[in-house]
């Protein structure tokens, strides 16, 4: 009982996996794209690997937008991965780690820059 306690005080916090809130922010006007409050819920799923289920908020209410399997490089601090619906490929999503912090971006395909996030670990 006592070394399971030690190992859980010992164990490494998980930086990347909790709630996230902030902003995700539209770079393409005009565009179907709106800025938005977001809420991004992040699992781990293997090692080094994340699971994204993002969420904006509509009158106060989270409603789902969909999930993104991102890897997390320790080294730099930076989760990566493709952004797609319905098997189509629609982007790309970088954020890196500052602190209690992810400042970020998604790209479109052809690298346009298209939105802008920055969310803060609640």
């Amino acid at each position: 009982m006592i070394l399971a306690l030690a190992l859980l005080i010992a164990a490494p916090a998980d930086l990347v996996a909790g709630t996230w809130e902030g902003t995700s922010l539209c770079q393409v006007k005009p565009s179907p794209c709106h800025d938005e409050h977001v809420i991004y819920r992040v699992k781990p799923s293997a090692p080094r690997r994340y699971r994204i289920d993002a969420y904006k908020l509509v009158a106060g209410q989270e409603e789902f937008m969909g999930a993104i399997d991102v890897t997390f490089d320790p080294a730099a601090g930076q989760l990566d991965g493709a952004v797609g619906k319905s098997g189509r490929p629609m982007g790309q999503l970088r954020l890196m780690l500052h602190g209690a912090r992810l400042i970020g971006r998604m790209t479109q395909p052809d690298g346009t820059l298209y939105r802008l996030i920055d969310v803060t670990k609640r």
